[in-house]
Order: structure tokens, then C-alpha cells, then sequence
């Protein structure tokens, strides 16, 4: 199976291959569109947006600047590739130019006339290489793992906490292993509770150069020492072969929106919601 590192890789060779700027916007744009087309991608972008807001002001400000000395002094490298993806969707939605192209446009890196392949090569290398390596750098750390487990809440909360409500720990695992499995995903899975071994190691996804392990809990109620006593345990795993880690809880209590996700870089919180009201309602 190609894996979404490949096919963006692909893309980009693919579309960005061409020194003419005969289809450059029309290349620029197939290549968006098809690594949007792909959920975790799209998932990582709007989420880099989400995080760093510009609005159509500040671009055609930062543009009028002629140069990015100062975007990058006041800003942080996720800033400049979250600036680059909004200009290039401004440009998209508002230039409708047939004769120039969207590397006419980036005179804030050009600053001055130059030959059109020098633009067309700075427009690649500088505009849109910066997105396509931010992605991928994403998906080499831990976003690839966190989508399929957020599909997966989703999922349940949406349409089987009817039939999981009720169910215990194993048969959640259980449902959790079916759905990576149906992903085509790459786990390993311990299905017996109580053994002293993480509930799902990932060592074979392509999401960083650790293993990833996901540890399974249900609480009815979310209570600090019981969560307390899962990290500890989590950890314990973690510290078995140094790894990324998720906390996944299972449990009708409704304040699981407020519990923090973030605990630390290495380790997170995800809560999937089995009782009665409905998404919406949280």
C-alpha cells in the first residue's frame, strides 16, 4: 500500500515537475487539491489555520511589504508555511488572471523583475515545497495516528455508543482493533486485560522513529486518581521502550470536553463519550 508520504511526494513531483508557466496555476491547484483530498492532510491544514488565523488584510499588508524579513523575525517557521497556504488560497479565490501566474505574484520573496523560471523556481521552492514538507513533517511525528483515533471517536459517538455503552473494556479494545484493522493500519494488539503489556503498539506507521502505544480505559465517571493511576501506567509502558503515548478513556460522563488533551508532547488524552446525549449536545 503507497503510503500518504508517497502520494505527496508524487504529487509534488508530479505537478511541480514542469519549468514552463503555461499551466502553472492550474498544476498549483491540482496539486492542492489532491493532498486535501487525502482527510489527514486536510485535517493537518486546517488545523495549522486554525492555529495561525490571517486575515485577507494582513496578507495584502505582508505582500505590499516586498519583503518576508519581517514575517519571519515576528513569527515562528509554522507561521510563515500557515501564511503561505492562506495566501495561496486569497490569490485562488480573488485573481482570476488567465496571463499571469501565481509565481507573478510572490514578488514579497522576488522583490524585482526577474526571468520567468527564476519566479516559477522561487514560487516552488519557497511557496509550496514549505507546505508539502510541513505535512509531511506532521505526519512523521504522531497527526497520522491521532486522525484514525479521532475517525474513530467520532465515529463512536456519532453512531455505535448505542451498542458500546455497555460493553467492557476487552470488547472495546476489541472494536478499536476491528476499525484500525478495516483502516489497513499496522498494529500490534494485546486483547488479554491485565498481562503488563500496552493494549495497541504501533512501530510501523508512518508517524514518527518510536513506537506508539495506545492504552484503553473505561470509567463511568472521570475521577483525577483513577486517571492518575492509567498515566502512571501509561508511562510505565512508555518507559518500557521509549515511545509516544494515548490515554484512550471510554466514559458517559459528559465533562470529558472540559478534561485536557495536551499533557505533554509524548502524551495525550482522548475521551470517547458513551452516553446519551449527542454530539451536538457536549
Amino acid at each position: 500500500m503507497e503510503t500518504t508520504i508517497q502520494k505527496i511526494e508524487d504529487y509534488y513531483n508530479q505537478y511541480m515537475s514542469y519549468s514552463s508557466n503555461v499551466l502553472l496555476n492550474l498544476n498549483t491547484e491540482t496539486l492542492i487539491s489532491r493532498i486535501e483530498s487525502l482527510p489527514q492532510c486536510k485535517q493537518i491544514l486546517d488545523d495549522l489555520i486554525r492555529r495561525n488565523p490571517i486575515t485577507e488584510e494582513e496578507i495584502k499588508s505582508l505582500v505590499e511589504l516586498g519583503t518576508i524579513k519581517a514575517l519571519l523575525e515576528q513569527h515562528n517557521e509554522e507561521y510563515y508555511v500557515a501564511f503561505c497556504i492562506q495566501w495561496y488560497k486569497y490569490q485562488k479565490a480573488h485573481w482570476k488572471s488567465i496571463i499571469c501566474t501565481y509565481a507573478d505574484k510572490v514578488r514579497w520573496l522576488t522583490k524585482s523583475d526577474k526571468e520567468s523560471l527564476d519566479k516559477i523556481l522561487i514560487f516552488k521552492t519557497d511557496v509550496i515545497r514549505p507546505i508539502v514538507d510541513y505535512i509531511i513533517s506532521q505526519i512523521k511525528e504522531h497527526n497520522l495516528i491521532y486522525y484514525y483515533l479521532d475517525r474513530y471517536k467520532s465515529r463512536v459517538e456519532r453512531y455505535t455508543s448505542v451498542y458500546l455503552k455497555d460493553k467492557g473494556e476487552l470488547d472495546l479494545q476489541n472494536d478499536l482493533a476491528l476499525y484500525l484493522y478495516d483502516q489497513d493500519l499496522s498494529f500490534f494488539h494485546e486483547p488479554n486485560l491485565g498481562n503488563g503489556k500496552p493494549d495497541f503498539v504501533f512501530v510501523n506507521l508512518e508517524c514518527n522513529k518510536k513506537p506508539f502505544v495506545v492504552e484503553i480505559k473505561r470509567f463511568d465517571a472521570l475521577e483525577d486518581g483513577a486517571i492518575e493511576h492509567s498515566l502512571r501506567q501509561l508511562n510505565a509502558y512508555r518507559g518500557q521502550l521509549p515511545s509516544y503515548g494515548c490515554l484512550l478513556i471510554f466514559t458517559k460522563d459528559a465533562r470529558y470536553t472540559e478534561y485536557p488533551k495536551e499533557i505533554n508532547e509524548n502524551l495525550t488524552i482522548r475521551c470517547v463519550y458513551l452516553g446519551d446525549k449527542s454530539p451536538s449536545q457536549l
